[in-house]
């Protein structure tokens, strides 16, 4: 009785979030901009065909012009019994709670230590007020599928890094990494950061058998790739894979940039004299000057079309009018500041962000979605204990600042979507 009296306020706010989640489902609220579209031309369609033919609906894939393996599409046809798209998108809404309770356990098993016992069931509840999240549940789309694999592979991710993992537990990571990537192909930094630690850690039993599990459980991918004749003509895959060019690469850097220092802001106001005192420190304020100089030089000209992007690009666009020197200033600043803290005893965390430039950079359009909530993940189930605690996460300001974040950036959504762009709510087909 004690402890619900203490934590009276916060069974309240989870009331009101799950409250808001089904209100959003009821609302048929669009908070992604694009679900409705994704669901009515391309999600439901496929589903609905595997049902009928699941070989001729595989074999035909590439025809649909799906961003996605069909991975998630196979899933849902075999498990969700719904035969309207209304009551398909309602057992997506009710299913997507798996992922709270998934981020529940793997943060209890983190064993942080919070201010509040309550903390632990509180931060899963972040993710219903993602917009991304939301709109991936009300819409059945695939965002959400993968995460129920991404957050197990994070955690035994951190125990590599650790050298705390066990035989059977890096084998369990093999399957969980390749998981993710059928479910969502853009997590393919994952499987090369897995290989690259082992590496690093000189582990060649777990790397041996690793690349064997990898290579079998590939098999499906290949031949199913091999059938579309993807080998040929890389477009026979998804949609994706016209979109692909090693010279996105250098043209994304300030965009994901961009969205790295976007959701480094809550960090930043908590850790506010922390971060200003490693900043202003004299290799960081040097390093910063010489990637800006850099920075200015290669990128003055850049110019990013409406599509995709994130909130500082879409800034940029509407108040500076596409002027580059904002992502350029917070680029240029965010590299600095990675440079500066990396160390011999963390370096090993931070081999991830390279691989995620490259494989998120691979392609022309970055979507602001690949981030949120993703980042809540990377924040409390990747990082060490120690980072955790020294990066106040677990404090009880972080995590009123992490929902206020997340509060703004919803209600963000739904007026630009359902005001400006004018966007119905109740929409259906």
């Amino acid at each position: 009785m004690f402890k619900f009296k203490k934590n009276k306020l916060n069974y309240l706010l989870v009331l009101l979030i799950l409250l808001s989640y089904f209100l959003g489902f009821y609302v048929r609220e669009i908070s992604n901009g694009a679900g409705h579209y994704d669901l009515e031309l391309f999600i439901w369609i496929i589903v609905s065909d595997l049902k009928q033919d699941f070989f001729a609906t595989i074999k035909n894939y590439p025809s649909y012009g799906e961003a996605t393996f069909p991975f998630f599409h196979s899933f849902q046809s075999f498990v969700n019994p719904a035969t309207q798209n209304i009551f398909y998108s309602l057992n997506n809404t009710i299913f997507n709670l798996l992922v709270i309770f998934i981020f529940y356990r793997f943060l209890k098993l983190k064993k942080i230590k919070f201010e509040n016992d309550f903390f632990l069931i509180l931060i899963p509840f972040l993710l219903l007020l993602s917009p991304w999240f939301r709109s991936s549940s009300f819409w059945g789309m695939t965002e959400n599928f993968a995460f129920i694999f991404l957050i197990p592979s994070l955690y035994f991710l951190n125990l590599l890094i650790k050298k705390e993992i066990t035989f059977h537990e890096n084998l369990f990571l093999t399957i969980l990494i390749s998981l993710t990537l059928y479910a969502r192909q853009q997590y393919l930094f994952l499987a090369v950061f897995h290989i690259l630690v082992l590496l690093l850690n000189n582990d060649k039993k777990n790397f041996f058998f690793t690349i064997i599990i990898y290579s079998i459980l590939s098999i499906p991918g290949f031949f199913v790739l091999f059938t579309w004749g993807a080998f040929d003509d890389l477009s026979q895959t998804t949609t994706q894979s016209g979109n692909l060019d090693l010279d996105n690469i250098l043209l994304n850097i300030p965009k994901i940039s961009s969205l790295f220092f976007f959701y480094s802001i809550p960090l930043i106001l908590v850790n506010f004299s922390k971060f200003l005192k490693i900043f202003f420190s004299k290799k960081c304020f040097t390093v910063f000057i010489i990637i800006l100089i850099i920075k200015i030089i290669f990128f003055h000209d850049l110019n990013y079309s409406t599509k995709s992007g994130g909130y500082i690009v879409k800034f940029s666009q509407f108040f500076l009018n596409n002027d580059p020197k904002l992502l350029i200033l917070i680029s240029s600043a965010f590299y600095a500041f990675i440079i500066s803290v990396i160390n011999l005893n963390n370096y090993k965390y931070f081999l991830i962000l390279p691989l995620i430039y490259l494989n998120f950079g691979f392609v022309h359009s970055v979507y602001q979605e690949w981030f949120d909530p993703f980042y809540l993940f990377l924040y409390y189930i990747y990082l060490s204990e120690a980072h955790i605690s020294n990066l106040k996460l677990n404090d009880r300001s972080m995590i009123k600042i992490l929902f206020f974040w997340e509060f703004i950036i919803l209600i963000t959504a739904l007026i630009y979507y359902h005001k400006i762009k004018n966007i119905p709510l109740f929409y259906i087909f």
